[in-house]
This record gives C-alpha cells, sequence and structure tokens, in this order.
C-alpha cells in the first residue's frame, strides 16, 4: 500500500516539513550522507528534523519508494489523499516561473500546485480570490504552503494570432476589468502584472473557453486595516516602484532599508483605498502597452475598450 503511516506518523511528518524548515545543520547533512563523501539523497533534506527525535521513521523514509519520487509534497493532505486512494501521479513538474518553488502534480482527476507562501497574508487573499472566482481554487495545505487548482490556459502574451480577432480581445479585456472589480470590492490590491512586464511575462491565464483568471498573489495587499499597514505590506507595496529598486540598489544597509519603509509607511496610510487600488489600473495600461510591442498595436483599443466597459472604480 502506498504510503503506508499510521495517522500519528502523518502528523509527526507533517510537523516536521511546514513551515519550511531551514536548511539542516552541517552535523546533520552529514549524517544524512550514505557514506562518506556521497551526496545527500535529493528526497531527504526536508524530513531532517526527523533525523534526531524520529530516526526510526526517517530510516523508513529513506527507502520508501513513493517518498524517493515526492519528498515532501507525498505528505500535503491533496496528494496523500489521491495516492491512498490508488490515483496514480501521472506528471510531476517543478517550476520557477513565479518563485523558487513550484511544484505542479498531475493526475486523473485534476492538477494541483503546491508552492510556499511568499507573505504571511498570503493564503487569506488566495483563499478570497479564489472564493470570488479571480483566481485558482485553494486546497487543503500544511502551514506555510499555497495548496491550489491548477489553472489551465495560456498567458496573455503568448496568445496565437487566431485569438486575437477584437471580439476575443474585448472580451479579455472586460475580463480583467470585472475581475479587477471584485478585488477591488474585496478589499485586495493586486499589485503586480497583468498583461505584461517587460519581458513579456503575463500573470493573466486567458482558458480555452476565454474566460479568465490570474495567478500569484505573492505581493497582494488586503486593504481591510487600512491606515495600518505592518512593514512586510509597505515593502510589497513599494518593491513594484521604479525608485524603490534604485533606492535598494543604493542602500548602505538593512537598518538604510528600514527607515525608508517606516517614512513611506506614512505615505501610505495618508493615501485613500481608491487611490492605492488605481495602481493596479496604471499596472494595467502600462501593461497592455508592453504587450503591444510583442503582439501588435492593434490590441490596444480592443482590450482598453472592453476593461473600461467592465470596471467602474
Amino acid at each position: 500500500m502506498p504510503l503506508d503511516y499510521t495517522k500519528d506518523e502523518v502528523a509527526v511528518i507533517r510537523r516536521a516539513i511546514a513551515p519550511p524548515p531551514p536548511k539542516p545543520p552541517e552535523e546533520v547533512i552529514e549524517a544524512m550522507r550514505p557514506a562518506a563523501g556521497q551526496p545527500v539523497p535529493d528526497h531527504m533534506p526536508p524530513f531532517w528534523k526527523l533525523s534526531d527525535l524520529e530516526l526510526p521513521l526517517f530510516m523508513r523514509l529513506t527507502k520508501d519508494p513513493m517518498v524517493k519520487a515526492l519528498s515532501r509534497y507525498a505528505f500535503f493532505p491533496e496528494v496523500f489523499q489521491r495516492l491512498r486512494s490508488g490515483l496514480d501521479l501521472l506528471t510531476l513538474e517543478f517550476s520557477g516561473r513565479t518563485r523558487g518553488m513550484v511544484t505542479i502534480l498531475g493526475f486523473s482527476d485534476r492538477s494541483i500546485v503546491i508552492k510556499p507562501l511568499q507573505n504571511s497574508r498570503e493564503d487569506e487573499i488566495a483563499r478570497i480570490v479564489g472564493e470570488i472566482g479571480v483566481g485558482p481554487a485553494q486546497l487543503e495545505s500544511l502551514p506555510g504552503y499555497l495548496t491550489e487548482e491548477f489553472i489551465h490556459g495560456t498567458f496573455f502574451t503568448e496568445l496565437p494570432g487566431d485569438q486575437l480577432a477584437d471580439g476575443s480581445l474585448a472580451g479579455i479585456g472586460s475580463t480583467l476589468g470585472d475581475m479587477m472589480q471584485r478585488l477591488h470590492q474585496a478589499d485586495i490590491y493586486y499589485n503586480d502584472v497583468t498583461f505584461s512586464d517587460p519581458r513579456g511575462r503575463s500573470h493573466l491565464l486567458v482558458q480555452a473557453d476565454g474566460s479568465c483568471r490570474l495567478i500569484d498573489f505573492g505581493i497582494s495587499l488586503m486593504l481591510d486595516r487600512h491606515p495600518r499597514f505592518d512593514r512586510e505590506e509597505v515593502h510589497n507595496f513599494v518593491r513594484t516602484l521604479p525608485m524603490y529598486r534604485v533606492f535598494r540598489g543604493m542602500a548602505e544597509d538593512e537598518a538604510h532599508v528600514d527607515r525608508f519603509l517606516e517614512e513611506y509607511a506614512s505615505k501610505l496610510a495618508a493615501a485613500s483605498k481608491s487611490e492605492i487600488t488605481s495602481r493596479d489600473l496604471s499596472f494595467a495600461e502600462q501593461g497592455l502597452k508592453m504587450a503591444a510591442q510583442r503582439m501588435g498595436e492593434r490590441i490596444i483599443g480592443p482590450v482598453r475598450q472592453g476593461f473600461k466597459r467592465a470596471y467602474s472604480g
């Protein structure tokens, strides 16, 4: 039977792997080597906390073929449940497109994505955007991680020419405008690329039926506590400002950065919610112009018209 562990053992394993543990001490790394000078098996570092107090369980994991294939991801609730019920894992992919460690697991019934949280409220934001149909639906996960449905689709900047008719473009613009309206009504400021960034990367996925979703809410802000923002929220806000990227390159040390963020917090607190969310509209306009450099200037009119028709700030 795959993953033949008791309920208590699974609970112990999950406590060891989530939230993501820090890098193991050097002596632990040495102890995990099969022999002196040999590399540590790729699947075992996430379980290093077990090597002291739960050594017998740790040793079982080293030999488990399912753990060798999936490492920590075998014990995430959605994965564990599917494997224990007999579903086969059809595909496994690791992607760094949006952050350093994104895992896509394909099963016969659905594909799921597991990734570490990028900010302390991302799980809350992701749950809301999934419920309002703007982002991926959220699934049961472990502390420090998101587990969500995989959205099948094509990023806006990768759409083929036969999907760039005026009607289709206007529909995409309208859908994004409606999604932005729903986000802002839910007190969420997206704060990221929609149509395109300078390198042609988009966060807007267009599905086969023409519907759209946004992905990656790692630097989004909840505005429910406005005008109070903590350091992390202020940092997420300013990191999308060109002037901040210049400042980071010139900053003397982290204390200098802290002073900057403390000063900027007062500016952010003085801004109204609508002033903050209006930056999403600016990002959309800027991104549309960047996308047009790759896809042709003719896309701008239909997309812009559809967006403005759907969004009424």
